[in-house]
């Protein structure tokens, strides 16, 4: 999660942009990208309709070489499950693909479309079908987030 920080002045008030805050339970990503074994790539982003965003996937034959323009930095994320994808499970939400649960070895990964603002206090608040990728490894912290409205996910049927 990009946020204001301690340290030398940026260009968000005087506040550089820090990482890690350890009361937030997911990563905020603007896009997710896992490498396969046949070397392909699978990135998971978000699309905006009239009232809403919802996840969106695509593979590629090229993965990112890490570069980036803008504010947005590529890195890797040691603390997300790696290795064989055991379950997948999709959720909808209204009519956006709203969440993509996965289970990588014995670990769980839930990518949300949302986003977190963060209020003048100081405090959170946990926007759904916003236009980022919020990636949770404790499915119980994805249940007991405050959401802006409440989660009324359905299993999505093939």
């Amino acid at each position: 999660m990009d946020r204001r920080g301690d340290g030398p002045a940026g260009r968000r008030g005087g506040n550089r942009p820090a990482i890690r805050r350890p009361d937030v339970p997911c990563l905020q990503l603007h896009w997710f990208q896992a490498w396969l074994d046949n070397g392909s790539a699978l990135e998971i982003g978000t699309y905006q309709d009239d009232d809403g965003f919802g996840l969106h996937g695509r593979s590629s034959d090229i993965a990112s070489d890490g570069h980036w323009n803008g504010i947005y930095r590529w890195r890797s994320f040691p603390e997300l499950p790696t290795g064989p994808v055991e379950h997948v499970a999709v959720f909808h939400e209204r009519h956006f693909l709203a969440e993509v649960h996965f289970r990588i070895g014995a670990r769980p990964l839930a990518l949300v479309a949302g986003e977190l603002e963060e209020t003048h206090e100081g405090g959170l608040i946990f926007q759904r079908l916003d236009e980022s990728v919020l990636a949770f490894t404790d499915l119980v912290a994805l249940e007991c987030v405050p959401w802006n409205t409440a989660r009324q996910v359905h299993p999505a049927a093939f």
